[in-house]
């Protein structure tokens, strides 16, 4: 076993460089054996790194961005190679070239799913491809979403968070203070503030209840559950019910439907942007709205962390990352493309100038002055110190799915331990049932 600083002189000098040497030298020898016949050059070795398609401008950063890693890889004979599938294809995709035995190189994957690949056999370990130093540079969220069984698979540029959207002047015409920045209301604080809104003729707070998919429910309100101090599911990944279902859940849910049952919030809203269009005072929202509620609402934007059941700031987080799979034809040249996009000036400036996300790295964010004051700065600080990935388990499809049904149901009025316990039911099924239990 050689020492780190060891490790990583032999990991700067990749097989992939060294390959490129013995490719020279073989054509060099090759040339003088065959006399005057012209030297061709080779075909570059090619890895081929899958993603999810994004918006325009994040398709445009992607592939400037491999544009660039070929040219400065040229010399060892590697290029990078993208292929763009749509979201609602990409699980699909994946497991129709799986079952083929015929996976890219390097895929993206979004946080909550890495625990399936990783239990599929998918992916390998790529922590050997970093020093302690660069992995420390990451977020402690970007790192945890990546860890399964204490090994590190998977790495992201860029990172989400969560926070709740204020304006200061209808705030300030309902007599209602904002808290501390960093400090965010309790579960009761907040309801008293829904309330004055109320009463002073202001629709309190959008909770965008008119998304459609399972996922907003459980990335925008797990953090409710967190921050009472319950769980979705055990540490483990094995035990939901009584996990999910657990008295304490249904009580927190019970006081989370105070929000709807007062009409604080909308169960079926029509406007997608109700606080950007002055309708509501505040928005359960996260980073990607706040360049549009900057346009809108100028100096009056304000930011909090999440209101909080408990003692505990919990924020959600995580987001799409890059992981080599473990059918890699040359897994040290598909490590230099993660190593290529994860970097702070090589990847994560590009991208996150693309799609306005957090960036993954704290070496990055002077690249990002902005990050500097609220309310960016708000963003940074719940990731280094409240942010927490959702859980990482291989059912989490499943997971997502009755948790999303559940909380559906009670924002609507049911009762919240019998729809709890229909989740954890269905969840605990499909766990039994991959894990061969009768």
């Amino acid at each position: 076993m050689v020492g780190n600083g060891q490790r990583l002189r032999l990991r700067s000098d990749f097989p992939s460089v060294r390959r490129a040497w013995q490719w020279t030298l073989a054509a060099l020898l090759a040339t003088g054996a065959a006399g005057c016949a012209p030297e061709r050059p080779a075909a570059p070795h090619v890895v081929r790194v899958w993603c999810q398609q994004g918006q325009e401008a994040e398709n445009r950063a992607m592939r400037e961005m491999a544009a660039a890693f070929n040219a400065a890889h040229a010399a060892q004979n590697l290029a990078a190679q993208i292929t763009f599938f749509p979201d609602f294809q990409y699980t699909e995709k994946v497991s129709i070239a799986a079952a083929a035995r015929d996976l890219p190189d390097v895929l993206a994957l979004d946080g909550p799913t890495v625990a399936q690949f990783v239990d599929a056999g998918l992916l390998r370990p790529i922590a050997d491809w970093f020093s302690e130093e660069e992995l420390a540079d990451f977020a402690p969220t970007i790192r945890a979403q990546g860890t399964l069984g204490g090994e590190l698979y998977a790495l992201g540029a860029f990172d989400s968070a969560m926070v709740l959207y204020y304006d200061r002047e209808m705030l300030a015409r309902a007599g209602v203070e904002p808290p501390a920045a960093d400090r965010g209301w309790t579960w009761d604080e907040f309801l008293a503030a829904c309330a004055r809104l109320k009463a002073a003729g202001f629709d309190p707070v959008s909770l965008h209840m008119d998304e459609s998919g399972d996922e907003w429910y459980t990335y925008a309100f797990s953090p409710v559950i967190w921050s009472a101090g319950g769980r979705l599911i055990s540490a483990d990944g094995r035990q939901v019910e009584g996990v999910l279902n657990a008295p304490e859940n249904a009580a927190t849910l019970r006081r989370w439907r105070e929000v709807f049952a007062r009409d604080f919030a909308a169960r079926a809203p029509i406007d997608p942007n109700p606080f950007g269009h002055g309708q509501t005072a505040m928005d359960w929202s996260g980073h990607w709205m706040v360049r549009a509620h900057l346009a809108a609402k100028g100096a009056r934007l304000g930011a909090m962390p999440l209101p909080r059941m408990g003692p505990e700031t919990v924020a959600a987080c995580g987001s799409w990352c890059w992981g080599l799979t473990q059918g890699a034809r040359d897994p040290d040249g598909a490590a230099l493309w993660l190593r290529w996009v994860t970097d702070p000036v090589h990847g994560i400036q590009p991208i996150v100038a693309a799609n306005g996300a957090v960036p993954a790295r704290a070496s990055a964010y002077p690249l990002f002055p902005e990050y500097a004051d609220p309310p960016f700065r708000l963003f940074r600080e719940l990731q280094e110190t409240a942010g927490r990935p959702r859980p990482r388990t291989p059912v989490y499809p499943t997971l997502t799915q009755h948790f999303a049904a559940a909380l559906r149901d009670v924002a609507r009025g049911a009762d919240p331990q019998e729809s709890l316990d229909r989740a954890a039911a269905q969840v605990q099924r499909r766990i039994d049932r991959q894990r061969g239990a009768p």
